[in-house]
Parts: structure tokens; C-alpha cells; sequence
């Protein structure tokens, strides 16, 4: 590996996590040709084609999953004394990257972005939608800095727990109906949106099912960011976590109503790898996230009944009860 020209290897590694050559070629600032080249070049050097074009995107080979943890870890080793132990977010032109639900970028992304942008205008940061599977692997390999999710710990990776949330149905409901309990008989006559489960969030779907609730019908969304004015429009009910439902409710006329014990509580964790908190960006990183995110729980925290919001210019009164 000594042998091998370190920008070769950074373009290896952006092709490594971004599983293409486009995305690869902006995120080192440089043109696709570029970077095809230096993929050349490498497989040439290693005798390996190192990816293979799949359905999904450039899947590595089992030479290139050795080479990536060595790759990725030299690579930040050799930054972080170029860069000296002290880390200016300032001055700072890193790049993390940080797997999330669709939760996660709804909530998280603005206050996280909104620190960063006073405190590190030159850090970047890449969003990979998250898969509960490959959390760890993720993390022990250094293809992502951190997660946040609500997995359940492994042991294999550092978690830190930063919040627990409930579940609330959120819809148009009139006031003498905010704070009562939704009944699961009352539930099985709503026509409901859920979050598909493949989006990481199976909670909902498996409680309904357990309690063996059929809803009178169903839409399966994979965005939290697709369901208010879907609700607001359709006069449906939702089931979504109680701080989003604060969220709808500041911007749109909707209310939450509590579940009581159908859908289980569950803990959103940072998802991180002690190996890397020796990197000063890694470090700083963490902490902004956490910040965020416990910043994002606090001030979303209000009443569970969801305060009504003002819908925003455009958007249709709420006509009638789901």
C-alpha cells in the first residue's frame, strides 16, 4: 500500500462510499473522466477490478472491502496531522458523513445544519439513508462517521441514548377530541398513513398487527415530510412520533391524540466507533450532533395533545375529522 499514490487512494475511497463515479467525482471536487482514470489506474496497481457495476450502483469487491478499512482509516490518520490535533470548524474543510432515517433528516438536519453553518461554513456533510442492518458495519469500517437511529444496541459500536419517544395519532382532530385516547376500535375505522416499514420504521405496522387491527385503509408513505398536508387534504390520520407530531402541528392545522400502550416507546441513539474519537473532526463532529439532536428533542417537546399550527399561505383548511 505504500506504494500506492494517496489521491488515488482518496478517490477510492469516495467511490467506496458513494458506490458511484458521479457522486464521487463532486464530492472530490474533481470531473467523472478524473476519477475513471484513477479507478483505472488502481485496478491496474492491484490486479483487482475493485467494483463491479450492479443494480445498485458500483458494488465493491472482497479486495476492495480489505482495502477500504485500511484506506479509510490511513487516510484520516494523515489528515488529522496535517491538519494539526487542534480542529477549527472555522477554517475547517472536512467532510463527515452521517446515516439517517427519514425521521432523522426531517428533525435533526435544520438545527444540525444551522450550527454547522455559524460554526463550520466549510464543512460539508453527506446524508446516507440508513439501514438498520448495516448500522455497525457501517460504523466499524468508517463508512459512515456516526448514525442515528433507534436500533437497538449491539455492543459492537459506542451508542449514546439521547432521547426516548412515544407515539401519538396526529390528524385534523376537533378540539373536545384532543387528549382522548384513540381507542383501537376507533383506529380500525380510520383511514390511516403509515411509514413503510422498509424506511426503518416497522413499529407501528407490527403493533397494529399484533393487536390485530385492520385500519379501513392504508397509505404507505416512505417520508415523514409527505404527510401533512396529505393529511390536512385527505382529512387521514397518521401515527408518527410525538415530537414530529409537535412539528406538524407549529406549521399546519393538525392535532395528536395519545395511542396509550399499542405502539411501544422506543430510544433514538448516536451511533459511533471509539476507534475513530481520536480524529479532533470526528470528535467535534459527535458533539455537534448530539447537540443537535437533544436541542431538537427539547424544543419539540411540548404538549402531547400538539398545539394547533398555522397552516401556511396556500394551504386548505381543515374541513372535517378523519
Amino acid at each position: 500500500m505504500a506504494s500506492i499514490d494517496l489521491d488515488l487512494l482518496r478517490t477510492f475511497v469516495a467511490i467506496y462510499e458513494r458506490r458511484s463515479l458521479t457522486r464521487a467525482a463532486g464530492a472530490l471536487n474533481v470531473t467523472q473522466p478524473s476519477v475513471s482514470y484513477a479507478l483505472g489506474r488502481l485496478r491496474g496497481e492491484l490486479g483487482d477490478p475493485l467494483f463491479v457495476r450492479s443494480a445498485r450502483g458500483m458494488t465493491p469487491t472482497a479486495r476492495a472491502e480489505q482495502l477500504y478499512t485500511v484506506a479509510r482509516s490511513s487516510i484520516d490518520a494523515i489528515d488529522d496531522v496535517v491538519a494539526g490535533r487542534e480542529f477549527d470548524p472555522l477554517t475547517a474543510r472536512s467532510r463527515f458523513r452521517v446515516a439517517l432515517t427519514d425521521m432523522g433528516e426531517y428533525a435533526y438536519l435544520p438545527p444540525l445544519m444551522e450550527r454547522m453553518s455559524i460554526e463550520a461554513p466549510g464543512v460539508s456533510l453527506d446524508v446516507v439513508p440508513i439501514d438498520v442492518d448495516a448500522v455497525d458495519r457501517w460504523i466499524l469500517s468508517g463508512e459512515v462517521d456516526a448514525a442515528v437511529s433507534s436500533a437497538a444496541p449491539t455492543g459492537r459500536t459506542v451508542t449514546t441514548d439521547l432521547f426516548t419517544e412515544t407515539y401519538v395519532c396526529v390528524a385534523t382532530w376537533p378540539d373536545d377530541l384532543v387528549g382522548v385516547p384513540v381507542e383501537p376500535a376507533e383506529l380500525a375505522t380510520l383511514r390511516l398513513a403509515l411509514i413503510d416499514s422498509s424506511s426503518g420504521h416497522d413499529r407501528v405496522g407490527r403493533a397494529l398487527d399484533e393487536a390485530g387491527i385492520t385500519p379501513r385503509a392504508v397509505l404507505r408513505a416512505h417520508h415523514f415530510s409527505t404527510l401533512p398536508e396529505t393529511l390536512v387534504r385527505s382529512g387521514d390520520a397518521a401515527i408518527v412520533p410525538r415530537r414530529v407530531a409537535a412539528m406538524f402541528a407549529r406549521r399546519w392545522p393538525l392535532r395528536a391524540r395519545p395511542l396509550g400502550e399499542l405502539v411501544e416507546s422506543f430510544d433514538v441513539r448516536l451511533f459511533t466507533n471509539a476507534a475513530h474519537h481520536s480524529t479532533a473532526g470526528r470528535r467535534w463532529f459527535f458533539t455537534v450532533l448530539e447537540d443537535a439532536v437533544r436541542a431538537f428533542a427539547a424544543e419539540s417537546s411540548g404538549r402531547e395533545d400538539g398545539t394547533r399550527g398555522d397552516p401556511p399561505t396556500g394551504a386548505p383548511p381543515a374541513s372535517r375529522a378523519p
